[in-house]
Order: structure tokens, then C-alpha cells, then sequence
């Protein structure tokens, strides 16, 4: 329980969207603070009259010139009034009133008259009440501050209400900011705890919803990665467990004396071992391209005619296909690329036996090398049965096979093309299939020249 409250008090303070609201706040406070401050000093600055009775006088000096008429007296203590909140009277003799900017007019206590006299009095009991004599003998002005709120006190309600207002205003706000974050935060930890599935999908604008757009995408592609390890090693295990059943049958037969039975298998032991060997170092070769890709281990580069890669290309699966024919066009003038030869070779090599492996005799296979804008353009065709349409996007795909190759005589294990992708994106270039079935594929590989400066300063002084 203890353990739980815990944790909940840590979320508690950990919240994006409270600790916004308490910003918010902070920063309204402090606002009105400044606010309070600076009309304090303001006030300050300016010199305020600590005794009234210079005032009263000076009131009272005007009441009697205006005494005579009423009309215009009341008028002025209206004004009075108005301007600077404060409620007047002028009094006659015996406490009638002679004109008043307020109704009802203030009283007049008995007393207070007496008293007032002599001079400008304050009258106890009533707050801010004055008295003061009328020249002349003609009476006695009283003047008390208004019930309504001064100037002040309503900019100070002004600004009361205008900071609860931007208070209120700010929950929407740290909402619509820490929402969004908070459900990526979420996201994270599903992510984190293996449910590969979860996304943001938070549909916002501006950084927060690039960010959610970014995140969602990092997810996919860590989805695929994961996905694809699985696949790969599902369908490694798959492809070595025919081989190794055929090596167990043959010790079997040997074991119970059936040496002739045995015999026959070993041929069969044979091309399953090479072609394990053959998986295995496909695979090897793939983490390495992975790894330089990352930036974890750095391909040896050199500087590569590709006319005479292709040469030898050419020679090399004359001498494994002799039955085969094989047409070589290398253009002259070809553009020098950088890269690792030993890579370039098997990149040829995949898709000189895959064009051999999808096409029968008497159809030739086709091997050119020419230069264009890009770069280098290596081509691979072949007249063979072709790919359909909709196979075309999963053709690079690690252990696909198309549905007319599933057999492992024909199709292989599913390495190659994808093999050769990795080698042409290893070295700065591409790998596309254009393909017609029926007809026949042609395999184009795109790698760019060879930049002297560019050599230069990565290899450093």
C-alpha cells in the first residue's frame, strides 16, 4: 500500500501537466506582484495630502460662493462626486439641507455642527466623515467617502479578474501541450515492456505532432526490425533442418551396416552442406553490411574498375555454366567507383545465378556495364520465366521466394537478392528489378563515381 501511494506521489509531482499549471500560476503571481509593486511606487511618486482639512476648506470656500445657487452647488458636489468618490453636503442652519450630490444626503449630527464651528472636524463613528464651516455663517459642509469602490480598487478587481481569467485559461493550454506528451510517455513504456504494436497516433500540429509522427515512424521501423530478426532466424532454422536430417538418416544407415543406402545419400550431403555454407556466410555477410550501415564496421573501400569485375564475373559463370550462354557488353569510358571488391563480386555473382537459376537454356543471360549521369550502371537480364507483379515489391526480402520457385533445387534459400540490396546500399547506390512474367527480369544496379575530394577528406591528412 505504502509502495503504491508512493508511486502515485511521484506521478503526482512527475506530471508534465501539473507542473504547467504550477508554472502557469507561478508566473501570474509573480505578474501581479510586479503589478502591486509598480503601482505602489507610482503612488509613492506622487505627493498625497495626509490631512484633509486643507481640502475641507477649500470645499467650503467654493460651497459659499455657489450658496446663493443651489441648482449649480448641487451640480458642482455631483461632480465632486463623480471625480473623486467622495459624497458632500451642504448644510443651513439647523440641519437643512441645501443641496446634496448624493441621495439620501449624508446626516448631520448635532453636535458636529457645533463643533464645526471653528473649523474642519472629524466626525468619529462615521469612517472617513468630514465637517468644515460654510463662510459666512451660511452652514456646515459635510463630505464622507463613497460606497462605491474608488479608481484603485476597481483596477485592483480589474486585474483580479483578468488574472483568474488567465489562470482558467492556462488548464486548456497545459492540456493541449502535456496530453500529447503524456501520451507518448505511455507509448514509450509499452514499447519498452514489448508490445511492438503501440503507437502514439497523436493527431496534433506543429513540434508536439512532428515529434508524435516521428516516434510512431522510429516504432515501425523497430516493429519490421524485430519482425525480421524473428524471420530470420525462424527461416535459418528451417533451412539447415532438412540437411541435418538427411546427415542423421545417412549415420543411421551406416551405423545399422546399410553402407549402399548410406552411399547414395552422401551426394546429397554434399550439395545440402554447401549450401548451409552457403546460408551461413549469406548471413554473415548481411550482419557486416548491418554493422556498417551503423556505423559499427567500416567497409574496406578501394578504388574498383568495374569493367574488368565484370570480366571476371563473366568468366567465372562461363566456367560454372558451360551449357550457358552469356552476352558482355562493357562500354568504354566508364566512371571509377569506390568500393569493396570482394563485396562487388558477390553482388554480381548473386545476380548472375539468379538469372541463370530463373531462365533455361537456350536462353542467354545479359551482362552489361555502361556509364550515365548517376554513375556506373550494371545490368543483369535474363529471358526466364519473370515475376509477377505483385511479387515485385517483396522480391528483396529476406528468404522470399516467388510462388513458381518455392523448390530449393531452383529457388535457393531467399538470401540473394536481398544480399545484393544491402551490397548496392553499402556502397552509395541501388538495386531495382524491372520484370515482366513470361518474359524476363532485368536486375539494375546504380553506383555512383568516385570523388577524389571526397576520399580525401574522409580519409583525414
Amino acid at each position: 500500500m505504502s509502495h503504491r501511494h508512493g508511486r502515485e506521489r511521484r506521478l503526482w509531482h512527475g506530471s508534465l501537466f501539473r507542473r504547467v499549471v504550477l508554472h502557469g500560476l507561478l508566473l501570474l503571481f509573480l505578474v501581479a506582484l510586479a503589478v502591486g509593486i509598480a503601482g505602489w511606487a507610482l503612488g509613492r511618486s506622487f505627493p498625497v495630502q495626509a490631512d484633509p482639512r486643507g481640502a475641507m476648506a477649500l470645499a467650503a470656500e467654493r460651497a459659499a460662493e455657489l450658496w446663493d445657487d443651489p441648482a449649480r452647488l448641487r451640480a458642482e458636489l455631483v461632480r465632486v462626486r463623480e471625480r473623486l468618490g467622495v459624497d458632500a453636503a451642504a448644510f443651513a442652519p439647523g440641519g437643512r439641507v441645501v443641496a446634496s450630490g448624493v441621495e439620501p444626503p449624508p446626516p448631520l449630527p448635532p453636535e458636529v455642527e457645533a463643533r464645526a464651528a471653528d473649523g474642519p472636524v472629524h466626525v468619529r463613528g462615521r469612517g472617513l466623515t468630514w465637517a468644515a464651516p460654510i463662510p459666512g455663517g451660511r452652514g456646515t459642509l459635510v463630505a464622507s467617502a463613497s460606497h462605491r469602490s474608488p479608481p484603485l480598487v476597481r483596477a485592483a478587481l480589474f486585474l483580479g479578474a483578468v488574472l483568474v481569467a488567465l489562470a482558467l485559461g492556462s488548464l486548456p493550454l497545459a492540456r493541449s501541450i502535456a496530453a500529447p506528451l503524456e501520451r507518448l510517455t505511455r507509448t514509450a513504456r509499452a514499447l519498452g515492456r514489448g508490445d511492438l504494436s503501440a503507437r502514439a497516433g497523436v493527431e496534433a500540429g506543429g513540434e508536439v505532432g512532428e515529434l508524435s509522427r516521428a516516434f510512431d515512424e522510429m516504432a515501425e521501423r523497430l516493429e519490421r526490425l524485430v519482425r525480421g530478426e524473428r524471420e530470420l532466424l525462424a527461416n535459418v532454422s528451417h533451412e539447415i533442418r532438412t540437411p541435418l536430417a538427411r546427415i542423421r538418416v545417412a549415420l543411421e544407415l551406416a551405423a545399422e551396416g546399410d553402407l549402399e543406402r548410406a552411399r547414395r545419400y552422401l551426394g546429397e550431403i554434399g550439395a545440402d552442406l554447401s549450401e548451409m555454407d552457403r546460408l551461413v556466410e549469406a548471413v554473415l555477410a548481411t550482419a557486416r553490411l548491418d554493422a556498417a550501415r551503423a556505423g559499427g564496421l567500416p567497409l574496406r573501400r578501394e578504388r574498383v574498375d568495374l569493367a574488368a569485375l565484370a570480366r571476371e564475373a563473366a568468366e567465372r559463370f562461363r566456367a560454372e555454366a558451360p551449357d550457358r550462354e552469356l552476352d558482355l557488353s562493357v562500354e568504354g569510358g566508364l566512371p571509377e567507383v569506390e568500393g569493396d571488391p570482394d563485396l562487388l563480386r558477390r553482388l554480381l555473382a548473386n545476380l548472375l545465378d539468379n538469372a541463370r537459376k530463373y531462365s533455361e537454356a537456350p536462353a542467354a543471360v545479359g551482362l552489361s556495364v555502361r556509364g550515365s549521369a548517376e554513375g556506373a550502371v550494371v545490368e543483369v537480364r535474363d529471358r526466364g520465366i519473370g515475376i509477377e507483379a505483385a511479387d515485385l515489391p517483396r522480391l528483396f526480402t529476406p528468404f522470399f521466394r516467388t510462388d513458381r520457385s518455392r523448390a530449393r533445387g531452383t529457388g535457393g534459400v531467399g538470401l540473394g537478392l536481398a544480399l545484393a540490396r544491402r551490397i548496392a546500399e553499402a556502397h552509395g547506390g541501388s538495386l531495382s528489378a524491372e520484370s515482366v512474367a513470361g518474359v524476363g527480369t532485368t536486375m539494375r544496379i546504380v553506383l555512383p563515381p568516385f570523388l577524389p575530394s571526397t576520399a580525401t577528406a574522409r580519409q583525414g591528412p
